[in-house]
C-alpha cells in the first residue's frame, strides 16, 4: 500500500506539468522532458510534490477494510468529504474530479468508468486472507462510486495481482495471470512515452500500468518509468507502485524519504502495516 502512495507523491507535479502544457500547447510535454525522470540523479521527490486524491483514498479504502467493517461507501465519503472542506490543493485544483465530487454530495451510486477505483484498490490485495476475499471485497469497494465493468475489472485486477505476488507467485506469473484474465499488454515504452496522451480511464489507464511493472527491474525503475509516459502521472505511479512494491519491496530510504510528504494522520493510520512490517510473506500456494 506504501508503495501506492510512493508513486502518487511522485507522479503528482508531473501530472500538473502534463496537463498545462497540454492546456498551453495543445500538444504532449515532449520526449526530452517526460523522461529526464529515469536519470536515477534526479530527486524522485521535490520540494513541489504532495499526496492527491490517490493517497486519500487509499487511505479510505485501508481504515474501511481494517477498522471499520469493511464499510467501504462510508469512509471513501467521510474521507473524501473531510478533503473537499479543506479547499483546493497545492496546485490549485479541486482535491477530486467533478464526478467524484458530485458522488460524495449524492446518495446515489457512482457509475464512472475512471480509473479511481485501481489506483485506492491496493490494501484489499495487501489486507485479504484468500483469492476469493480478494476479488468480493475488492467489487465492494469499487462499486459504491465506480459501478462500472472498466473499473470493476481494473480494480479487480490490480488487486488480485499484489494478493498473488504478496503470497509466493513470481512476476512472470501474475503477468500471465493478467494477460489470460484482464488485458493485452503489448506496449512499447518508448511509443509510450513520445505519444502517451492524459486519460483517466481504467480501461487505459490500468493496463499501462501492468505493463511499466512487467518492464521494470526494481521499485524505484517502475516508479521512474510510470512517470515518464506522462499523461495521468500520478495515479498510473500509484497503480504501478503498489504492484512493485508488492514483487520488489520497497528501499529503505525511500521509505523514510517519503515520510516528509505523509501527513501525521496519514502516517499514523498506515504505519503498523508499512513501516513496522516489512517484507513479503513467506505463504506460497501449492
Amino acid at each position: 500500500m506504501l508503495g501506492a502512495i510512493i508513486g502518487d507523491i511522485a507522479g503528482s507535479i508531473y501530472e500538473v506539468l502534463e496537463i498545462n502544457y497540454q492546456v498551453e500547447n495543445g500538444t504532449n510535454r515532449p520526449f526530452e522532458e517526460r523522461t529526464k525522470i529515469l536519470n536515477q540523479e534526479v530527486p524522485l521527490f521535490t520540494k513541489d510534490s504532495s499526496f492527491t486524491d490517490d493517497t486519500i483514498l487509499t487511505c479510505a479504502i485501508y481504515d474501511a477494510f481494517k477498522n471499520g467493517n469493511k464499510d467501504y461507501n462510508k469512509y471513501l465519503k467521510e474521507y473524501g468529504l473531510r478533503e473537499v472542506n479543506l479547499g483546493k490543493d497545492r496546485y490549485g485544483r479541486s482535491r477530486f474530479g467533478k464526478g467524484f465530487v458530485d458522488w460524495l454530495y449524492s446518495d446515489k451510486e457512482g457509475t464512472s468508468y475512471g480509473n479511481g477505483a485501481a489506483m485506492r484498490i491496493s490494501p484489499i490485495g495487501y489486507l485479504s486472507n484468500s483469492l476469493d476475499e480478494v476479488i468480493k471485497e475488492s467489487y465492494n469497494a469499487t462499486i459504491p462510486s465506480h459501478n462500472h465493468p472498466d473499473s470493476i475489472k481494473g480494480a479487480e485486477a490490480v488487486a488480485s495481482a499484489i494478493f498473488l505476488l504478496n503470497n509466493g507467485k513470481s512476476k512472470e506469473e501474475v503477468i500471465k495471470h493478467i494477460k489470460d484474465n484482464y488485458y493485452c499488454l503489448d506496449y512499447d515504452l518508448e511509443v509510450l512515452e513520445h505519444v502517451n496522451k492524459f486519460s483517466a480511464k481504467s480501461s487505459i489507464t490500468v493496463p499501462q500500468a501492468f505493463y511499466i511493472f512487467k518492464v521494470s527491474t526494481d521499485f524505484e525503475d517502475c516508479i521512474r518509468k510510470a512517470i515518464s509516459i506522462g499523461g495521468d502521472a500520478d495515479t498510473i505511479a500509484c497503480i504501478a507502485g503498489s504492484l512493485a512494491e508488492a514483487c520488489y519491496g520497497i528501499p529503505d530510504k525511500i521509505k523514510e524519504d517519503v515520510k516528509d510528504y505523509l501527513s501525521e494522520d496519514i502516517y499514523n493510520l498506515i504505519k503498523g502495516d508499512t513501516y513496522e512490517k516489512s517484507g513479503r510473506k513467506t505463504k506460497t500456494f501449492e
